[in-house]
């Protein structure tokens, strides 16, 4: 048995929210596990290319777009983009971007 952490009861009360989203057929962002929303949303943890992202959802790129700038502006989620491949900015969510290290560039349509 474990001694316990500060932060045990905070993630019981994460997990059983993820457990609730997961009974709805819901993501973290509640979105649905398989509209074209939540699977663009699980792809966003590797470098990605809109491409690759319309195709992974059965989605037009223009729908693709859309998302990006929902989970930017609605979700006020951090996303990077590299030689035309996006992915989720996690240093930047948690506060740990370097000093002087350029913001992340904004994801507009195309």
């Amino acid at each position: 048995m474990s001694n316990g952490d500060i932060l045990d009861r905070e993630d019981t009360l994460y997990e059983s929210k993820a457990r609730e989203l997961l009974l709805a057929g819901r993501n973290w962002l509640r979105h649905g596990k398989t509209t074209s929303a939540g699977k663009i949303d699980e792809m966003l943890f590797e470098w990605v290319s809109v491409d690759d992202l319309s195709k992974g959802c059965l989605a037009p790129v223009e729908r693709v777009y859309a998302h990006l700038n929902h989970l930017r502006k609605e979700h006020k989620l951090l996303l990077e983009k590299k030689d035309g491949k996006f992915r989720y900015d996690l240093e930047g969510l948690k506060g740990k971007r370097k000093a002087g290290k350029k913001p992340t560039k904004k994801v507009t349509q195309h």
